[in-house]
């Protein structure tokens, strides 16, 4: 899906609701300023002409090229409504937002009594980016990211994208600091409705660590996780990421990520439902690699049907230019070579494309997200979506 003139964007997060798929993320034009950007689309992968103008629809927050807002996820409202979850940067003397838009079905917004006029920003008081985010199946909005640059955040919003209060009662939010720096980077629901999280610490002494949480749902670090609702892992290694958290059908918990810092490579890792390493997956609770596939930089995971792991990222080849790499492993923790080659597949998704997002489909297949970005002055971005069989 061609995103104009824009120089740089992507699809960051994708849902389905029905028989149609919805792919969300932002665009950034030449001239300033970055868009939410929306593309719905029918089951064969064309444009959804009932949706927005011939499938798309986009909004910001100012009529200014100052103005960048970035979304970085998707769900849908049990009335058919869609919010686009994300953060607004700083704005004329304003600090940095968490953000909210709701569009109806038909791609319009306002007129649900969402925000003002169909859009929230909430000030929490600082500097807050957001990472991911759900729509709760009670139609709150939950979304996590950093706050200040120093700490974990965890917010929650009503359905009608105010700062809900009653979660982390009375503030509304969660902040927990790791290291000198922290920030979240995704968020699941168990079996049970409590919060995973998962992200990235920076330590003092240098290097990183994941950070692995879990909350109830009213906003409070579960103390029967860990010991205290919060796991730093990769301390011995010094060099960890996690970039996505996944509950498991058997109560475990599985992070991917990667490790390696300037040479990375994939990382997953998965816990039993007290924190500690399940040991019966890879090495210790740990699977690395493969090593021979070069440097792998990962964005995202899903847990399939049956138990494996599918890992998606980007492999870089020369300077800027990356390649678009998938890693299945099996339950045990071990890459499955039955896999595309040895277990890796790579994907063409044009010369200078790049992979963001993975999530299930029906009947065992898998949507990724992504962008083909030209760059200025290139011929502009487009946004990707790509379905296939596992």
């Amino acid at each position: 899906m061609s995103f104009g003139a824009d120089d740089d964007g992507g699809y960051f997060g994708l849902d389905v609701a029905g028989d149609r798929i919805l792919a969300a993320g932002w665009g950034a034009g030449g001239l300033g300023g970055v868009r939410f950007r929306l593309t719905r689309f029918t089951p064969s992968g064309r444009l959804d002409p009932t949706f927005g103008t011939n499938g798309t629809a986009g909004t910001g927050f100012a009529s200014s090229t100052a103005d960048a807002a970035y979304a970085v996820a998707v769900g849908h409202q049990s009335d058919g409504g869609i919010v686009a979850m994300g953060h607004r940067d700083k704005f004329h003397g304003e600090s940095a937002n968490i953000a909210l838009v709701r569009f109806e079905p038909d791609g319009s917004i306002g007129g649900s009594g969402f925000g003002t006029d169909g859009k929230s920003l909430i000030d929490l008081g600082d500097e807050e980016s957001v990472t991911d985010g759900l729509v709760l199946p009670d139609d709150k909005i939950l979304v996590v990211g950093g706050r200040g640059s120093k700490e974990i955040l965890i917010a929650r919003a009503t359905r009608t994208g105010a700062l809900d209060t009653t979660f982390a009662a009375p503030k509304g939010y969660v902040t927990v600091p790791v290291g000198v720096s922290a920030h979240a980077q995704s968020v699941a629901l168990d079996a049970s409705g409590r919060i995973l999280v998962a992200g990235t610490a920076d330590l003092d002494q240098g290097g990183t660590i994941m950070v692995v949480l879990r909350l109830t749902a009213d906003g409070v670090l579960d103390p029967s996780f860990g010991g205290d609702g919060v796991i730093e892992a990769g301390r011995d290694t010094n060099h960890e990421r996690a970039v996505s958290v996944a509950p498991s059908a058997d109560g475990t918990m599985v992070v991917a990520g990667d490790t390696g810092g300037d040479d990375p490579a994939f990382v997953v890792r998965r816990f039993l439902a007290d924190g500690s390493p399940d040991l019966s997956f890879g090495s210790e609770g740990r699977a690395e690699g493969p090593r021979h596939a070069g440097n792998m930089r990962a964005e995202d995971m899903v847990v399939l049907p049956g138990g494996g792991i599918l890992v998606v990222g980007n492999s870089p080849e020369i300077e800027t230019i990356v390649e678009p790499v998938l890693v299945r492993y099996t339950c045990d923790g071990k890459v499955d070579t039955t896999f595309g080659v040895h277990g890796i597949l790579r994907v063409y998704l044009g010369e200078n494309g790049v992979l963001h997002t993975v999530r299930l489909h029906a009947d065992h297949r898998v949507l990724l997200g992504g962008a083909d970005v030209g760059m200025s002055p290139g011929p502009g971005t487009y946004g990707v979506v790509v379905r296939m069989w596992m």
